[in-house]
């Protein structure tokens, strides 16, 4: 079963360790394996402490954190080979670095999946950072390479100024849901997806951090046509960030797992997976409810 691969990228001082510090503090159920640059700024709780050996920590909580080293892939295949691998790797990029070719690495290797790009940007500096005559061609290669962008720090912005750098993203990187957020506070529902586990069963309901989050699910009674729902997947609306399900198609035999990050999608085989067919959508609360989103879909 391969393993699902997260890479967090974003400029430096944009908040990715923050992001990771809050991942790790949550109770999300998932063995992560986190790789960073250096140990030095993740800032893990002394509880959650097992043991520090060399390259490597282990959490109480069964993750993993290890830094990146000499070679990212030699890292990452030594995860994998592990007799009890993780369920979910964590990537933190370099702030300078460019984030493609390490999800490149997880579409390569039959072991790993890539689950999604999210970058972080400084909602009071991501401007003039892509403006820069040395850095911004790096920070503009980071935005396009995104699924989905956090604008940070949204608090040191009024409405206005907010908005204005809401825009200006969306020119930037059309194709990446773009959350905001403080302090790198993000629903772990938004920016993972859940690898090979079914999706929530739960009623639609309002997410907390402020119910700034909405989610909606469909149970699905009957298999769908194939072509009209990739149709309507392009053209759901930006308010919705994420999406997961375990679907059948009248054109295909078996079931699939479908995933949606930003505009990115992906089908694969459900195999064995038990649970009910059910596409579940996670976004801002101006997100369509039940009966638009089965209209929009055609179920």
């Amino acid at each position: 079963m391969a393993i699902p691969l997260t890479v967090i990228g974003g400029f430096l001082g944009a908040g990715k360790t923050t992001l990771l510090n809050n991942l790790l503090a949550q109770k999300t159920g998932l063995r992560f394996a986190v790789v960073v640059n250096d140990f030095g700024d993740l800032a893990v709780d002394g509880d959650l402490l097992a043991d520090h050996g060399g390259d490597t920590v282990e959490l109480a909580n069964g993750c993993i954190c290890c830094t990146i080293g000499d070679d990212l892939f030699l890292t990452l295949m030594n995860l994998v080979r592990q007799d009890d691998p993780p369920e979910h790797i964590l990537v933190e990029a370099s702030g300078v670095a460019d984030p493609r070719p390490i999800t490149n690495i997880a579409v390569l290797h039959n072991h790993l999946t890539p689950d999604a790009v999210i970058v972080l940007a400084d909602a009071e500096l991501i401007e003039e950072r892509a403006d820069d005559q040395y850095v911004g061609d790096t920070v503009l290669r980071q935005l396009a390479a995104a699924d989905l962008i956090i604008l940070n720090k949204c608090d040191l912005l009024d409405d206005y100024d907010r908005n204005e750098v809401l825009q200006w993203l969306t020119k930037q990187a059309p194709e990446a849901a773009i959350i905001q957020a403080h302090q790198a506070r993000v629903p772990v529902e938004l920016l993972l997806g859940t690898g090979r586990r079914a999706p929530s069963e739960g009623p639609n309901h309002r997410h907390g951090h402020e119910d700034a989050f909405s989610s909606v699910s469909l149970l699905l009674r009957e298999p769908m046509d194939e072509v009209k729902f990739m149709k309507a997947i392009a053209t759901l609306p930006k308010s919705i960030l994420r999406s997961k399900g375990i679907v059948r198609f009248r054109q295909k035999t078996g079931r699939w797992i479908f995933q949606l990050v930003g505009r990115r999608h992906e089908l694969t085989d459900a195999m064995d997976l038990e649970g009910e067919d059910r596409l579940v959508f996670l976004g801002t609360p101006d997100m369509p409810g039940e009966t638009e989103l089965r209209n929009l879909i055609g179920i």
